[in-house]
């Protein structure tokens, strides 16, 4: 039984402070227990409890605020009773601070902290240190644990994600809740803002999880969860499974829609990467030839010498600039030279530029780069040896071939019934095998031209006319697939080339021709040579 010292007797009252870890069910029960032991000790010692101090579900390790361990401290009560020290505290930095209060600190299963004297403090101190070491030491053991199961294809969660819940020890979809998802992804990936989800899903009676409604952080935060692209976790950084391993789950999204989502969201926040909805064809995908960087579109004004244009460019100056203008002419006010050119709604005229932004090195006409870009694909394609070679692994010639064969025999099966010369019965069982397979293979040439439209436009009948009408996103797959890697090299100085033409006749290469000759492959293959090549 404990007691108190003499330097403690004219002690009369204490508070009683419990803490739980964890606490998944949110029942409170661990520290009902707790208070109760401590309860009975203040009873021992005579003692009157003021209040008692609670941080349920709360790690004391984690380096988060305890907002009852605050207020404890601040109210600076006669004693403390906990039912062990461990509850308490398990940092020294918070030993410090109890210490500070100079008050004595009764334990259920421990004896007293007596931090009134030297020897006292010094035992807690030590028991302190221990618990942090013991702490740190089952993070470690925790975390590697968990970066183990995270290899092995398991997603670990104590409160159930939006989409999912385990059922009899396996992760299974909630229907309803995975279609909020896809729709989520689809929005996004079409250019909607979290905000703009939030908002309408809100307005719905779309509810999360907690809650009472969605805010654009959360929509984000659940969007970006790798677990739904089917790619395991832990702590935010993404986890490569161990060989022969497999996600113990089935994801929202196939691997392709979530590199998309990857590179067209979560890739924003890294400095000049690709937008929301890709705009541009190859922006992000071309490599400066002066220093190795990647280029990114930029909008530069259409400059002209017509003297209205420029005029209105001289007048719209700021006074700061004319006066700057005027000085620098000698006091008179001439006409630039050139200006951008307007429409006449009064907007410039704007052109797209491939543009190295590493050091301002290189830039290029984005209208030529495209083109050249359409005529490689084009030129590829065309080649049947070679886009097979690009893609060895392409199934859509297979499959087509086997549901053609599947319903060449589908037909006949039903053609033998409708003639009587096969068994009713057995033709109608043989007849839904049939269809059944034809419903597998059709799934799986689904899933094929999901993962890449490449193999849908060399199936086209007009490659040309499927190349123009398909989406950006699906035009800079089909680059990708291909592995069409392009270099801007820098323009040459100096006057444009002279060529000699057929007629043996010498002229200039225009401004287009001396762009198209600066594109050339990234990779040095052949392929890539052959396919720019004019």
């Amino acid at each position: 039984m404990q007691k108190l010292g003499k330097q403690y007797a004219g002690i009369t009252s204490c508070v009683i402070y419990v803490r739980m870890s964890q606490d998944r069910a949110g029942e409170e029960l661990g520290v009902e227990r707790h208070e109760a032991d401590c309860r009975e000790l203040a009873a021992e010692l005579g003692l009157t409890v003021d209040r008692v101090y609670s941080d349920n579900d709360l790690s004391a390790t984690s380096g988060k605020a305890r907002p009852e361990f605050e207020q404890m401290l601040a109210a600076r009560p006669q004693a403390i009773i906990t039912w062990h020290q461990d509850r308490l505290l398990r940092l020294t930095k918070d030993l410090e601070r109890v210490i500070e209060l100079g008050c004595p600190v009764f334990m259920v299963h421990q004896s007293m902290l007596d931090l009134a004297t030297p020897a006292g403090r010094a035992v807690a101190r030590t028991v302190a240190a221990w618990s942090q070491y013991e702490g740190e030491q089952k993070k470690i053991r925790q975390q590697s644990k968990n970066v183990q199961l995270a290899e092995h294809g398991h997603w670990q969660f104590s409160l159930r994600p939006y989409g999912y819940e385990r059922v009899d020890g396996k992760i299974v979809q909630v229907a309803a809740e995975i279609e909020v998802l896809r729709e989520g992804y689809r929005r996004v990936l079409a250019g909607e803002s979290y905000r703009q989800v939030s908002l309408d899903w809100n307005r719905r009676g779309i509810r999360p999880l907690l809650g009472d409604s969605w805010k654009p952080a959360r929509v984000q935060r659940m969007l970006e969860n790798s677990h739904y692209g089917g790619v395991p976790s832990y702590g935010g950084e993404e986890v490569e499974l161990a060989e022969g391993k497999s996600i113990q789950w089935e994801p929202v999204l196939t691997p392709r829609q979530w590199r998309d989502f990857v590179e067209l969201k979560i890739n924003r926040k890294r400095v000049r990467s690709w937008g929301v909805s890709p705009k541009y064809l190859m922006s992000g995908m071309l490599e400066c030839g002066v220093c190795g960087g990647t280029m990114f579109t930029h909008h530069q004004d259409v400059m002209t010498r017509d003297v209205a244009s420029r005029e209105r460019w001289r007048d719209s100056w700021d006074a700061t600039r004319r006066a700057a203008w005027i000085e620098k002419h000698g006091g008179t006010d001439p006409l630039p030279t050139k200006a951008p050119r307007f429409r006449e709604d009064g907007s410039r005229v704007k052109r797209v530029m491939y543009v190295c932004f590493e050091d301002y090195c290189t830039s290029i006409s984005g209208e030529v780069v495209d083109e050249v870009v359409r005529a490689a694909v084009l030129k590829v394609l065309a080649d049947e040896r070679i886009a097979r070679a690009l893609r060895p692994g392409d199934e859509t010639g297979s499959l087509l071939d086997e549901i053609a064969d599947l319903q060449r025999r589908r037909d006949d099966v039903a053609e033998l019934i409708g003639d009587g010369l096969m068994d009713k019965q057995k033709g109608i069982a043989k007849l839904k095998e049939l269809v059944d397979s034809l419903d597998r293979a059709n799934a799986r040439l689904a899933a094929v031209r999901a993962e890449s439209p490449l193999s849908d436009i060399r199936l086209a009948e007009s490659v040309p006319e499927r190349w123009d009408s398909i989406p950006v996103l699906e035009k800079r797959r089909i680059v990708s697939d291909l592995g069409l890697r392009l270099k801007i090299e820098a323009l040459p100085p100096g006057p444009a080339p002279v060529v000699t033409d057929g007629s043996r006749k010498q002229r200039k290469l225009t401004a287009r021709e001396v762009s198209m000759r600066r594109i050339v492959p990234a990779g040095g293959s052949d392929a890539d040579a052959d396919a720019v090549a004019p």
